[in-house]
């Protein structure tokens, strides 16, 4: 494993993750070097020549011992599992900035393998200043100042390599993206120089270049030593290496013309600056063959005065009118055609004020927005048919206020809301398009409150609830929309489910379910019905499914004529869900006539599950069940004698009911009788036996019998 894989090693030291030996010899040996990398769980031999797992570490230089790898395990370093994780995940960094390490092995020629005892990052005192000088990285933003690295899109390398030519330091920039690809080369992304070895102050002087990641020049520029831009400066397309921008500075500031040309060499536009600042006069855009794209003019550097645009084939696209950097007056916008698009008004502070109209190509008003001071005080739109769409009215704060309103292109009504100042407040409606209503939402103060109802495009109703400040207060009610029957009904107290919910059958209208909620949470029972009446029962608490019973008429019919299965199902319901006595009731009928299902839920009972514990009757119950076959019984009473608790303790006993129980598939029987195998308890020692059992009891999901296999398999090596 890698470098980027480094800090997995934390997560594979547990305190069973190796064999344990004596501890290494004292001797050391010290030496300094880069680590290359580390592979994770290899194995070595230890000083008593055991095998033992451990890491290997390579190096990029060579080490006392002349092998390829030296290995490092907590036990080599003399600390636990956690205190060597801590100590390689504290060394993380260092080691992926390719620092050097200080470390010490305990030998070379010795018995096992060498093994690191130690391992520091270099300091000058420990190593000397040679190892702890090192090249680090500054991560550099768009804008090439320093950032973070998640942030970058450039990096450059400090200390920064002196020209002793220019007298200055040469600063070399690269695309992080090009050292994420396979390729053995960076791509180069700027290249300029500075007045410090680490670049501190961002700042560059002299000469500058910069390049696309395609290798195609960006832009070259200069620097004066204030590190300000100074001279000429040009930009480049990528695509053809033409040029985009020609301007000249002088300490900071554009000076003179300034030129942007298209990517075919023709000229887009020719402004003249004095120390940063526009020159007054026209300033004209034009399209890539020669032709007029946009006029407009400045005035102590602002445009100011009647600005236009225009179509390639020359006719007006837009005219406005500037003060100062700010649209004032009319604004208007023409089709291709020279038909007007579109007016909008503005007072002197720029801001809309009158009608603003938008039209169609033949000349039909599509919407009317209406403002003062910059607030809007209402909008209509049309349909292209001149069918009005929808209409709106604004308070003084520009806020929705009064009734809104939509239409269908046909001219129904589509939608009708009442608001008061930006909150809904009245009844909230919908209609299909054939004027039938869909849905009717009654609000006050922003909150659904009263009656909330839904209707198909056939005028049926789909579902009703009712509100109150906002939440489900009151009955829910929905109806099929196909047949109009009642579907589904839910009481809501405060938003929350409480009471009966009742669901029918959308075709007869007749009850399907039945279930009790208490505070949203099924609680109770739950019914389940069919054309004969109830079909099913299940019982809940919290949520939690407890019994269920399925046909309870005629379990109750078979039980009173004697059905011991019948017996059992109702009253391990009963005793479950509704009356504990008439559970006993049932369930000892049904054990009288060796049901061992009952007479082991009846075992299970008298230990104290939902009645007072009786040990004489638990065991009694226990010992018949298993007797007549049960495994479940047959395992608990052979951990019984395994343990010594309610029984004494008598291991070859135990052996014998854990294979009763086991024969008939019980995954915990395997597990115990596995376990008696491996250790020898009560039955003579056999591996085999022990793989056996504890393997079935592994894929019965028997989660302790993976771990007693794995300490077998370390047993029978």
């Amino acid at each position: 494993m890698y470098k980027s894989l480094f800090t997995i090693i934390i997560l594979l030291y547990s305190a069973s993750s190796y064999a344990k030996s004596e501890s290494p010899p004292a001797s050391t040996i010290t030496f300094i070097a880069q680590i290359d990398h580390v592979e994770l769980n290899k194995t070595a031999l230890s000083h008593d020549m055991k095998l033992v797992l451990a890491d290997r570490f390579y190096f990029k230089t060579s080490n006392p011992c002349e092998t390829n790898s030296i290995s490092a395990r907590p036990e080599s370093m003399g600390i636990t599992d956690k205190a060597y994780a801590d100590k390689l995940k504290k060394l993380e960094t260092p080691f992926l900035d390719d620092r050097y390490f200080f470390m010490t092995i305990n030998q070379c020629d010795g018995n096992g393998t060498p093994m690191l005892t130690d391992i520091k990052v270099c300091t000058t005192e420990l190593c000397g200043a040679e190892y702890t000088k090192k090249m680090s990285t500054v991560w550099l933003d768009e804008t090439l100042k320093p950032t973070a690295k998640r942030l970058a899109i450039y990096f450059i390398q400090s200390p920064l390599p002196y020209d002793d030519e220019k007298k200055q330091w040469k600063v070399t920039g690269w695309y992080i993206s090009s050292t994420d690809n396979q390729s053995s080369t960076k791509q180069i992304a700027f290249e300029g120089y500075t007045d410090t070895d680490n670049f501190s102050d961002s700042k560059f002087i002299s000469s500058f270049k910069s390049w696309f990641e395609s290798g195609k020049i960006k832009n070259i520029a200069n620097y004066n030593p204030k590190g300000e831009r100074d001279g000429k400066y040009e930009s480049y397309y990528n695509s053809n290496g033409n040029v985009y921008e020609s301007l000249s500075f002088s300490n900071g500031l554009i000076n003179g013309e300034f030129i942007t040309y298209y990517e075919n060499g023709a000229i887009e536009s020719k402004r003249h600056f004095n120390n940063g600042k526009i020159k007054d006069g026209e300033c004209p855009h034009f399209y890539e063959d020669g032709k007029i794209k946009q006029q407009h003019s400045y005035l102590n550097s602002k445009l100011d005065g009647p600005a236009y645009e225009y179509y390639p084939d020359g006719k007006l696209m837009q005219e406005n009118f500037y003060q100062q950097s700010v649209f004032i007056g009319k604004d208007t916008s023409y089709y291709q055609s020279g038909k007007i698009s579109s007016i909008h008004n503005r007072n002197s502070r720029g801001q809309y004020d009158g009608a603003n109209e938008r039209y169609s190509e033949e000349g039909k008003l599509l919407s009317k927005s209406v403002y003062k001071d910059g607030k809007q005080i209402s909008v209509q739109t049309w349909y292209e048919n001149g069918q009005k769409e929808e209409e709106k009215h604004f308070d003084e704060q520009g806020q929705l206020n009064g009734l809104v309103k939509q239409w269908y292109k046909n001219g129904n009504l589509a939608k009708s809301q009442n608001y008061k100042h930006d909150i809904l407040d009245g009844n909230s409606e919908e209609w299909y398009e054939n004027g039938i209503p869909e849905s009717l939402y009654p609000y006050k103060n922003g909150k659904t409150d009263g009656i909330a109802k839904s209707w198909n495009k056939y005028g049926k109703l789909t579902y009703s609830i009712e509100y109150k400040n906002g939440v489900e207060n009151g009955a829910y009610r929905n109806w099929s929309k196909n047949t109009g029957k009642l579907t589904k009904e839910t009481l809501y107290v405060n938003g929350i489910r409480q009471g009966v919910e009742k669901e029918f059958n959308d075709r007869t209208g007749k009850l399907l379910t039945s279930t009790q909620y208490v505070n949203n949470k099924r609680h109770g029972t739950e019914e389940t019905y069919d054309q004969n009446g109830i079909k099913y029962i299940t019982c809940y608490q919290n949520d939690q499914k407890l019994s269920s019973l399925d046909n309870p008429t005629q379990i109750k019919d078979n039980a009173t004529t004697g059905d011991s299965s019948a017996q059992f199902a109702l009253g391990k319901y009963e005793f479950i869900c509704v009356n504990i006595d008439e559970g006993i009731k049932w369930l000892t009928k049904s054990a009288e006539q060796k049901n061992t299902d009952a007479i082991y839920f009846l075992a299970t009972a008298y230990k104290g599950n939902g009645i007072p514990a009786n040990n004489e009757k638990y065991l009694a119950y226990l010992q018949q069940a298993a007797t007549l076959g049960s495994s479940n019984a047959q395992a608990e009473i052979g951990y019984l004698y395994l343990i010594g608790k309610e029984l004494p303790q008598n291991l070859p006993d135990a052996g014998v009911w854990f294979k009763k129980a086991a024969a008939q598939g019980n995954f915990a029987a395997h597990f115990y009788l596995g376990r008696m195998y491996q250790n020898g308890d009560g039955v003579e020692r056999n591996m085999e036996k022990a793989r056996f059992h504890l393997s079935n009891a592994a894929e019965g999901g028997i989660e302790p019998a993976l771990k007693a296999l794995n300490e077998l398999e370390h047993q029978t090596k």
